[in-house]
């Protein structure tokens, strides 16, 4: 069959103005909404179309033949919210247009703010479906309910009886930080699909698929308005659809999860979690603490691409004990007040209000520092323009890790400028101090990798990724990405990227940056760097690179204990490995580092990297030290 033969159901929501407060739709926003479906229709762009809402979020339910992420029928999604947000304004409703994050139209929603679920099929004989439609929470909310219809015979019978689902359903799931995804099957893969999946925050499941015949059962939306952001812009309240009957889920079975008020993120400030109360059309309106969180359920037949309902299926009384049962545990969890579990947990709390009120605490409470240390350590190595060592209080390395952090995060907010070329090393110490910045901050900055090097066994704290990280931080920043390609030497990186000027431009740059942030490596295991370079490639241990005379890392070039860069080592391994690393190299660094107006500021500490950053500092990779009193101290003694 073709594509015209399929019906594209798509629902499309946005939070465009609350009234009063997060709590409801004014009626004339739902009317305006409910006119520009109709003016749809009858020009031909849909074939039916409805407007409904929950809480402070409208959902435009829509059929076309289409298909799905179609920019006609997105644009028309996106111009409607707009002139909601106009009259929002007008009348002044709270957060008009809160979740339009683009300042333009760019031929597809996803990813500019509105929250998308579609899917294409050719109509059966009888084609019920169920829209979900949720207030207050987040995408994983659907984890735990889309699991029991799909994957547990104990909510789902028709998984052990009907002889059209017993093959199972296929899971797409979605990482939303990260932006990758797996097809986990169920039931054999059941296990690893609940590893992903328990943990809703991060993983979500977007599509899922009858085996038998990969015809789509169910598609939910995975918008995250926080990562999309970079800041807190109201929870993203997500939709779902799933198809019933027939070869898929019996609607009892669909709806039956819901009877359990389970814990879900959002509710108040999208920083406390909550159960999520199925209600009725009526009674979706969250209030109490803005919550807590709601969803409704509305019942449609499909007829030659016609919306027949729709049926408020919540609204039976049956419903009536989760509603109670979701009451309780609301109240139980409100007597935690600002704790946990009720409030997020700091990972969860990123992109909310908390950083900026963090960020707050941290400057008016200064970290102490050592003035007699940094004094002493500038006498014995004069080469450095600024040394800052600050005090813990705990000798625990992860600890140590985000205080030096934290400061080298109030040192480059001191010295950047506007427009300011910010170079990025790798590693841990790096990832905390990006976290430790504030938000728009610093205006206008150009983000460049220090290093490119291709390291498969390495953890995801590469200079890339770190460039995409801080770029978040600043909406106004320029962050430049390059390609790590598998090369056996620098020149034939360069050779390769000459192909391409706009490359070629942005990889000279990094030579020209005006702060380079530095990481220094240690031997160890699982490290980022030349030590999973040489893992990688020649599978040599840390004990065996020691033997070498490897003793620290500053941006992959490998160190010894006098300072001095192994590279053009008669060692043919050091020498195969060196030739490798493409990026800014520590003789490299050594000539940027006594330039005058540029920062080379080394972020290192921990006892564990003592004769790491001593070496370093006999080679005079840096012109700024951010360190601990540990360290400080071992240093000094010698």
């Amino acid at each position: 069959m073709g594509a015209t033969d399929k019906i594209t159901l798509s629902v499309i929501k946005a939070d465009v103005g609350g009234w009063v407060g997060h709590c409801a739709m004014h009626p004339d926003m739902l009317a305006l909404a409910q006119k520009h479906l109709d003016e749809a229709v009858k020009r031909g762009l849909l074939i039916d179309g409805q407007a409904l809402n929950v809480g402070d979020d409208v959902e435009l339910i829509m059929t076309h033949r289409r298909g799905e992420d179609n920019p006609e029928i997105h644009q028309f999604a996106w111009d409607t919210f707009l002139d909601l947000t106009e009259l929002a304004k007008r009348m002044k409703l709270y957060g008009a247009g809160q979740d339009m994050l683009a300042d333009a139209f760019s031929g597809n929603v996803k990813g500019m703010g509105p929250g998308v679920a579609e899917m294409s099929f050719v109509e059966r004989k009888s084609e019920p479906v169920v829209v979900f439609m949720a207030d207050k929470t987040s995408p994983g909310a659907w984890n735990l309910p889309l699991f029991k219809i799909f994957g547990d015979p104990f909510n789902t019978p028709g998984l052990v009886i009907d002889p059209s689902m017993h093959r199972g359903f296929r899971f797409r799931v979605l990482d939303v930080m990260e932006d990758k995804e797996w097809i986990l099957s169920c039931p054999e893969d059941m296990y690893d699909l609940l590893v992903l999946i328990g943990a809703s925050g991060r993983y979500v499941i977007e599509n899922i698929y009858r085996k038998k015949d990969n015809e789509v059962a169910a598609v939910a939306s995975s918008q995250k308005l926080g990562l999309i952001a970079g800041r807190y812009v109201g929870k993203d309240d997500p939709v779902m659809v799933v198809r019933c009957q027939a070869g898929f889920p019996a609607v009892g079975e669909v709806l039956e999860p819901f009877a359990f008020p389970h814990l879900v993120e959002g509710w108040m400030r999208g920083s406390h979690h909550g159960p999520l109360m199925p209600v009725s059309f009526a009674d979706a309106r969250p209030i109490r603490f803005d919550g807590p969180p709601r969803v409704i359920a509305a019942g449609y037949q499909i007829s030659g691409g016609k919306l027949i309902g729709p049926v408020d299926l919540f609204s039976d009384v049956a419903y009536d004990e989760a509603r109670k049962e979701a009451s309780r545990i609301a109240t139980y969890m409100r007597r935690h007040g600002p704790f946990e579990p009720h409030r997020l947990g700091l990972h969860e709390m990123e992109y909310t209000t908390l950083p900026q009120v963090m960020a707050f605490i941290f400057e008016k409470s200064a970290i102490p520092r050592r003035s007699d240390l940094e004094d002493e350590l500038q006498r014995l190595f004069p080469h450095l323009r600024e040394v800052r060592v600050v005090d813990p209080g705990i000798r625990d390395f992860d600890a140590i890790q985000k205080t030096i952090a934290r400061e080298g995060a109030h040192y480059l907010e001191e010295i950047a400028w506007e427009g300011v070329k910010i170079g990025l090393s790798c590693g841990k110490t790096l990832y905390y101090l990006i976290n430790y910045l504030e938000p728009e901050r610093i205006g206008h900055p150009q983000i460049y990798p220090l290093n490119l090097t291709r390291i498969f066994v390495m953890p995801g704290l590469t200079s890339n990724v770190l460039v995409g990280m801080m770029s978040t931080k600043y909406p106004d920043a320029m962050a430049f990405n390059l390609p790590s390609v598998p090369v056996t030497s620098r020149a034939e990186y360069e050779a390769q990227i000459k192909a391409n000027p706009e490359l070629l431009k942005i990889y000279q740059d990094i030579w020209q940056v005006d702060i380079m942030l530095l990481a220094i490596g240690h031997l160890a295991v699982d490290k980022p760097g030349f030590m999973a370079l040489a893992q990688q490639e020649l599978n040599l241990t840390a004990e065996q690179l020691a033997a070498k005379g490897v003793v620290a890392e500053i941006n992959h070039t490998p160190i010894n204990a006098k300072g001095e860069a192994l590279i053009d080592d008669t060692d043919k391994d050091l020498k195969a490995l060196t030739d490798r690393i493409v990026g800014v190299m520590a003789p490299e660094l050594r000539k940027l580092a006594a330039e005058e107006g540029k920062y080379l500021v080394a972020v290192a500490g921990g006892l564990e990297k003592t004769e790491a950053i001593r070496a370093c500092l006999k080679g005079r990779y840096f012109n700024v030290l951010i360190t601990d009193a540990y360290v400080a101290e071992a240093l000094v003694k010698g």
